[in-house]
Formats: structure tokens, C-alpha cells, sequence
């Protein structure tokens, strides 16, 4: 008996140190949000949370209560671990070459050598290593998105004729806005009680941001916009370029404004007219002729295939044993250009994707770029020549498609990832 006493005592020992190891781990690291098959700890929320309060310090923006910037923070976190796991899916990668020409390029942006930002980020306090998979991850998403919505928009040369021709098209091309933006959002399939209800809340906002309440405090603290943790500032764009609801009531703004609560499918929009300034008055554009190289990977060919024959090509140009223009015609995949030796003509800046454009302005005349990678593949280009041209209604035509393109890219996006949003599975667990 006794030594079945001493048996059960110590199994009971055991059994509480197991407990109170694991309630050790737990008080560590914990789940506080189930994203699809995958989890967001709290570490991880800790982190993002640390890295907003350091950003809301070097600015002197006052800091929401703590409980706002969690959920703020974590919302933001869910979007972007669900557009994550979409790209997973669909084999959208970005390579550690695209990665360092991105951070190279906002180096540059900064008047810096790669290793002096990374300095600095380190300086800031800062891991280089989560920040270099920060921006990864943010250019996965940008081509997730790119990839997703953009077959989405549709835009037809009547309505760039109409838009060149309207009075509000005009307005537009003379006017860039400084944007600061609220949105009280509304679930798909809303009841009128709760279209009542949030229109009661934009409304309340309104007269509070109207009798002297500060905008971007008010942005973090109650807005459910991308931009909420930036104090709903949405930077800089060219009127005609801001989506149609905005920019119609924008319009009339002057610097300082709130707009009265403005209804899309989204919820319930707030505009502050921060500052505005004559625009779009430029008549002469930096064009480049342009001849490029296109491998792209399909059922047979692998990211890793295309990048490797990408840059066998480049290797022998560079060496001169092939011209670009040839292996252009026997290897590239843009069936544009293609048979033309790769040749695209005069380019104009917005006629292609960023990083397309990027490594077109950065490339000196007569020179062969690195390889490098877009939504469509892997690239290599050269500049056969630059000049400067005269803006002509062939580019206006072009600026007034791109305005409205930006223009429904940016709508179809809002309701793009409010579908993908609704369709996740999502488990919240931060008051647990």
C-alpha cells in the first residue's frame, strides 16, 4: 500500500509539473486569431504592434488606446495572412534577386547604398531579416492583387473619349488632392439596422471631426480603411486618379474640409481635403525605346526553370554571343514583341507595371538591365534610346485610361477583398 501511495504521489507530481509547463507555454506564445489552416500568434501580434507604437513615436502622433491599435492591427494582419495563403495557392512568389532590386530601389529613394538602409533599419531598432520578408510579403500581395482584380476592370475608348470631353474630366487633369479617409464599414448583406447603424456612427464623425476633433486620431481609433494606422492620410494623386466617389466630391473641396458621409458598397466613406494643388500642367514626357526579353513558367516550366533560362539569355547577350533582338525571337514569351525581336516601340511611364518601369528608368541608354521578375515572368531589357516628347491627345488618352483604370482598380479592390474576407474562415481569439 505504501508503495502504491508513493507511486500515485508521484504520478500526481509529475502530472502538475506537466500542467504547469504547459500553462508556462501558453502565457509564452498563444493563437490569437485561426486564419483558414493557418494561426496568427501572439508573438507575431506583439511584433507588428511594437513596430506601429515605434512608427506613431518617431512621428509624435498620439497613441490610440492599446485594446484599438490590437484590433486595428490584427485586422490588418488577417487581410494580409488571407491574401498570403490566396498567392501561396496560385504560386505567386517573389525571388531573393526581385526582393534586393526592390530594397535597392528604396534605398536609392532614401539617398542610400543597400547596406547603409539596412544599417539604418538595424539602427531603428529593427530586424533586417523580418523586414526584407515584410516587403516580400507586401510585393506578393501586390501581385496577388494585380493578378485578381485587374482582369476584374474593363475599360472601353468610349469612356475615355466621354471622360476627355466632360467637364469633370477637364477639372480633373488641372487638380491633384492630399486625401485623408474614414470608412465605417458595412458587412456584405447588411440588415437596415445595421446600414442605420453605421450611417448613425459616419455621422457622428462627421460632427465631431467638424467641432475640432483631430482627423488622424480619429482615423485610428474608429476608421476600418487600410489606411486607419496611418491616420486615414492617403497620400498624394492626381485628381482624375482617385476612384469616382472620391474624387466627384472631392471636386469642390477646399483644404481643410470634411465630406459629408459618402455610401459605397464598402460602407460609409469620410473624406478630409488636406491639401490641393494645381496639376497635370506638364506637356513634355520622358519616353524610352525599349526592347525586352519575356520567360515566363507554365505546367512545364517551374519559377525556378524560368528564372535560370532567363538568366542564361542575359548571360549571353551581355557576353555578345547573341543579340537581344535574337534571342528575343527564339526564346522570349511576350507574343507582342516577339517576332519584332522583342522591340516595343516608344514607352511611355504608366503604360507598364512598376517594376517594368523601374528598371526601364534605371537602365542607362544602350545597356542590358538584370534580369529581372514581374507578374508576367522573368524579364531582361535594354534601352536603345530616350527623348523627350511633347504631350499629345494620344497621351492624354492614354493618362485619362490610366486614370480611370486606377479609378476602378481601386474600387474592385475594396470589394475584391471584402469577398475574399467573407469567404475565409476566421476565428478570433484575442480576449481569450
Amino acid at each position: 500500500m505504501n508503495r502504491a501511495l508513493s507511486t500515485l504521489l508521484t504520478f500526481c507530481l509529475c502530472l502538475g509539473l506537466a500542467v504547469n509547463a504547459q500553462a508556462q507555454v501558453r502565457i509564452l506564445d498563444r493563437i490569437v486569431a485561426v486564419v483558414n489552416d493557418g494561426a496568427i500568434m501572439e508573438s507575431e501580434l506583439q511584433s507588428r504592434v511594437a513596430a506601429i507604437v515605434g512608427q506613431f513615436e518617431a512621428d509624435n502622433r498620439p497613441l490610440p488606446p492599446a485594446q484599438v491599435l490590437r484590433e486595428q492591427v490584427l485586422d490588418r494582419m488577417i487581410i494580409e495572412r488571407i491574401q498570403l495563403q490566396l498567392a501561396e495557392r496560385g504560386g505567386i512568389r517573389v525571388d531573393d534577386g526581385s526582393l534586393n532590386q526592390a530594397l535597392t530601389g528604396i534605398a536609392r529613394q532614401n539617398n542610400m547604398t543597400l547596406e547603409q538602409f539596412a544599417s539604418m533599419v538595424r539602427g531603428d531598432g529593427y530586424s533586417w531579416a523580418e523586414f526584407r520578408e515584410q516587403v516580400r510579403d507586401d510585393m506578393v500581395i501586390s501581385r496577388l492583387q494585380q493578378r485578381s482584380v485587374s482582369s476584374r476592370v474593363r475599360i472601353t475608348d468610349r469612356e475615355v473619349d466621354r471622360f476627355l470631353n466632360s467637364d469633370l474630366g477637364r477639372r480633373m487633369f488641372a487638380a491633384d488632392f492630399h486625401l485623408g479617409h474614414i470608412l465605417v464599414q458595412v458587412p456584405s448583406g447588411a440588415s437596415p439596422e445595421q446600414l442605420e447603424q453605421a450611417r448613425n456612427k459616419a455621422n457622428g464623425i462627421v460632427q465631431r471631426l467638424r467641432g475640432g476633433a483631430d482627423f488622424a486620431e480619429t482615423a485610428v481609433e474608429q476608421s476600418d480603411g487600410p489606411q486607419a494606422l496611418e491616420g486615414g492620410d492617403l497620400g498624394w494623386r492626381p485628381a482624375a486618379q482617385w476612384p469616382t466617389l472620391f474624387a466627384e466630391t472631392a471636386i469642390d473641396m477646399q483644404a481643410g474640409e470634411i465630406s459629408e458621409p459618402l455610401r459605397s458598397g464598402a460602407g460609409y466613406h469620410i473624406l478630409k481635403m488636406i491639401e490641393r494643388r494645381g496639376g497635370g500642367g506638364e506637356h513634355v514626357v520622358t519616353q524610352y525605346r525599349v526592347r525586352h526579353v519575356l520567360i515566363q513558367s507554365d505546367a512545364l516550366t517551374t519559377q525556378d526553370q524560368a528564372r535560370t533560362e532567363a538568366q542564361r539569355l542575359h548571360q549571353q547577350v551581355v557576353n555578345g554571343s547573341v543579340s537581344l533582338a535574337d534571342a528575343a525571337r527564339e526564346h522570349s514569351d511576350d507574343p507582342g514583341s516577339r517576332n519584332q525581336g522583342g522591340e516595343l516601340g516608344w514607352v511611355t511611364p504608366g503604360q507598364m507595371v512598376p517594376e517594368f518601369e523601374q528598371m526601364m528608368e534605371s537602365t542607362p541608354v544602350g545597356q542590358v538591365s538584370p534580369v529581372f521578375q514581374t507578374q508576367f515572368g522573368y524579364h531582361f531589357l535594354l534601352v536603345e534610346e530616350q527623348r523627350e516628347a511633347d504631350m499629345s491627345d494620344e497621351f492624354r488618352q492614354m493618362r485619362a485610361r490610366q486614370a480611370l483604370q486606377k479609378q476602378r482598380f481601386d474600387e474592385e479592390l475594396q470589394t475584391w477583398l471584402q469577398e475574399k474576407r467573407a469567404e475565409a474562415y476566421v476565428d478570433i481569439r484575442l480576449d481569450q
